[in-house]
């Protein structure tokens, strides 16, 4: 674009030249996609600030230079999220990874770039966690990316925001905007701290965030084998009605026969763990022992259901769990629980993101209110029955999740099929895995039928009232709403971005979605 020099140039005064990135693959892996997408334009420059003076004159001088401004996590998106149609710079925020724990006030302040798991660690040893659990990919994914993409789905926890507008202006929401305010309470007149969640950066470039923390509470755990999904969608939605478990979790055979290879792994480590801890090669034996059992048990079961309950105390957690099991005993056979053990000790992995054997990985989710899970869960199982056949010939397999933290259901199907993986996918593998799996042929024909198949269902879970997280450009949020709706959204929008500026095209406003 015309004045990239002297844009790049003032960018670096800014923050350091060695801050202001243009090697061409970095500039081409910024606004790069789990899932191709119609072929967007490398990054302008790759900024890195270190504060949030930094960042807002960065964005100032951007935006002052008719240039576009994306907000980078960790970049794990598959929904087009850096996808930006207009040359772009893009303010990674890796360097933003401060953390403040105010432990007596129960909130931590933290960097926008900081992964979920460096915020895990420094809790841990306090007895604290946050309140929002952070997503899986949470060994890399960082905070500011969860709360702009609302991953993973509800976002109470989040106690304020500090975000760039798109002319500078540094901005505080909640009890933290008052002068010199400190953000114990979110609701603090008009909830503004819910306008910057899930907006994908549409409305401003997070900087710092707030979350609410909590104390970590003992846990009780059980799984249960269904086969019957309806059976299982029902007791599913009365565990939560109920509150007797704080995480539920579904997988199906595909699923699950992921989750053998990879939680079966951690919970390898946790039994290693428990024999480095306690010197007894019994009790290692033993939990090797339950999770291979686990992995028969899982690889059997048409459906597994894994449950978590906290209590104040242990007998109470156990009390909890005692509860569900008369919930979910007459219709399923209770197995081996190293599934919600594994994920409990080690809640967060990156290793998910592509198949065991190193398949390439693409979901697709809807949220749906309770009274339509079970009917939406039959139409996905026929829609997927109809296309059986393309699939297996294209060398395509499905598996699938759900789960329910409140009063909705998230529904999950995922797709995996052998193809090359992108620098994006190589960047966060280990070397030996990049090693196993990084020099694969493209298959554009199985690609571009897990293109048809996602869109299908999207429309499908559209029809059964869905709405979504990390909502990008792929779920076509502003195409969705009803007028007035629209005119608020797109009011906020020319309000805080008049000239859109931020983030192109993102949530559907101002250009079409990508497919």
């Amino acid at each position: 674009m015309p004045g990239t020099d002297t844009l790049a140039a003032a960018l670096a005064e800014i923050v350091g030249a060695e801050h202001v990135l243009d090697d061409p693959d970095a500039l081409a892996l910024a606004t790069a996609d789990l899932f191709p997408f119609p072929a967007a334009p490398p990054a302008v420059r790759v900024v890195l600030p270190g504060s949030a003076d930094e960042a807002a004159r960065v964005v100032r001088a951007t935006t002052g230079a008719g240039c576009a401004i994306v907000a980078r996590g960790a970049g794990l998106s598959y929904t087009g999220g850096m996808a930006c149609t207009a040359p772009a710079v893009v303010v990674d925020t890796a360097r933003l990874d401060s953390i403040e724990i105010r432990e007596d006030d129960l909130y931590a302040v933290v960097g926008a770039g900081t992964s979920w798991q460096r915020l895990a660690e420094r809790l841990d040893p306090l007895g604290l966690r946050t309140q929002l659990a952070g997503p899986i990919s949470g060994a890399v994914s960082t905070v500011g990316g969860a709360v702009s993409q609302s991953v993973p789905g509800s976002m109470d926890g989040v106690l304020g925001v500090q975000v760039v507008l798109a002319d500078g202006t540094v901005a505080r929401t909640g009890a933290w905007a008052r002068a010199g305010g400190e953000p114990f309470l979110r609701h603090a007149g008009p909830d503004l701290t819910g306008l910057f969640v899930g907006d994908c950066g549409a409305f401003g470039v997070k900087t710092t965030v707030a979350l609410r923390l909590v104390p970590k509470r003992p846990c009780a755990f059980a799984s249960f084998a269904y086969a019957d999904s309806a059976a299982l969608v029902a007791d599913l939605l009365r565990l939560q009605r109920d509150g007797l478990v704080s995480r539920a979790m579904a997988l199906d055979r595909g699923r699950a026969a992921e989750a053998g290879g990879v939680e079966a792994a951690e919970a390898a480590r946790v039994a290693a763990a428990v024999a480095g801890a306690s010197g007894s090669a019994l009790s290692a034996l033993r939990n090797v022992a339950s999770m291979v059992k686990g992995r028969f048990e899982l690889a059997a079961a048409r459906w597994s259901l894994h449950l978590t309950a906290e209590g104040a105390s242990q007998p109470i957690a156990d009390a909890q769990i005692a509860l569900a099991r008369t919930v979910c005993g007459p219709n399923a056979r209770e197995i081996e629980d190293t599934v919600p053990r594994a994920l409990h000790a080690r809640p967060f992995s990156i290793r998910g993101f592509v198949g065991v054997d190193g398949e390439r990985w693409v979901p697709v989710h809807g949220m749906v209110a309770p009274s339509r899970a079970a009917r939406t869960l039959a139409d996905i199982d026929a829609y997927l029955a109809d296309h059986a056949d393309a699939m297996q010939a294209a060398g395509v397999r499905h598996s699938m999740l759900m789960s329910s933290s409140g009063a909705f259901v998230n529904i999950e199907p995922m797709f995996l099929w052998d193809d090359a993986l992108d620098p994006l996918h190589l960047r966060h593998l280990s070397p030996k895995n990049r090693e196993r799996f990084g020099a694969r042929a493209a298959r554009p024909a199985a690609r571009a039928l897990v293109a048809t198949l996602r869109a299908g269902l999207r429309e499908l879970f559209e029809r059964h009232g869905a709405v979504h997280a990390q909502v990008a450009r792929y779920y076509r949020h502003a195409q969705r709403l009803d007028p007035g709706s629209r005119a608020v959204l797109e009011r906020v929008r020319h309000g805080l971005d008049p000239a859109g500026a931020l983030n192109p095209g993102v949530l559907g406003l101002g250009a079409a979605s990508e497919d």
